[in-house]
């Protein structure tokens, strides 16, 4: 089922969340994962996308590539909301990681940017900021510490009216072709 306007921002919303906790990844790279018991800090930079109909849920499931102190791939399944405060689980090969995401301009209530007025292509961006909460998370996430920020951007066509001007309505359907999202969210993490 397609998500109109106004649920693909909610889903951003939460999206970016997420992001903030741990960003998702569709066809990246796929790390091994690396579990250690040995201390080690650096920078963690998620990366992820999902596309069609996978982009349009309501609760949509990522999969998820990380890289740098802990490499490991896995997946999470977005809650369907829009607060600006979530603790989110991501369940990868190497543990789970759990995090506080904060996203303040998550529930805006402002219009999506058409990046493409002739293809009616519009676009929602939330930035969010992240804190690991190691004492909730397993395995090589246990323990764990660490913050950082990320970017969230779902992009899709909203479809054309009789007269071909865009639907930009809040029940407009975004068409499944082509729709994306996109985030990248990276950070000091120490893992014990």
């Amino acid at each position: 089922m397609k998500a109109s306007l106004a649920a693909a921002a909610g889903t951003v919303a939460t999206v970016a969340l997420i992001a903030g906790c741990s960003s998702s990844g569709g066809t990246p790279g796929k790390p091994a994962a690396k579990v250690s018991t040995a201390h080690a800090s650096g920078t963690e930079t998620i990366t992820g996308q999902v596309t069609g109909a996978a982009a349009l849920a309501n609760a949509p499931v990522f999969p998820v590539v990380l890289t740098g102190p802990v490499n490991t791939t896995g997946t999470f399944t977005s809650p369907n909301g829009n607060g600006t405060h979530a603790t989110l689980t991501f369940r990868t090969k190497a543990g789970n990681l759990v995090a506080a995401g904060y996203a303040p301009d998550a529930n805006s209530n402002t219009p999506p940017a058409v990046v493409n007025a002739a293809e009616c292509r519009f676009k929602f961006v939330i930035h969010a900021t992240y804190t690991v909460t190691g004492s909730k998370s397993t395995g090589a996430f246990k323990d764990a510490h660490g913050s950082g920020k990320a970017i969230f951007v779902f992009e899709a066509d909203a479809p054309k009216l009789k007269d071909g001007k865009c639907n930009m309505s809040n029940n407009a359907q975004p068409l499944t072709n082509g729709a994306l999202g996109t985030f990248n969210s990276s950070g000091p993490l120490t893992v014990r």
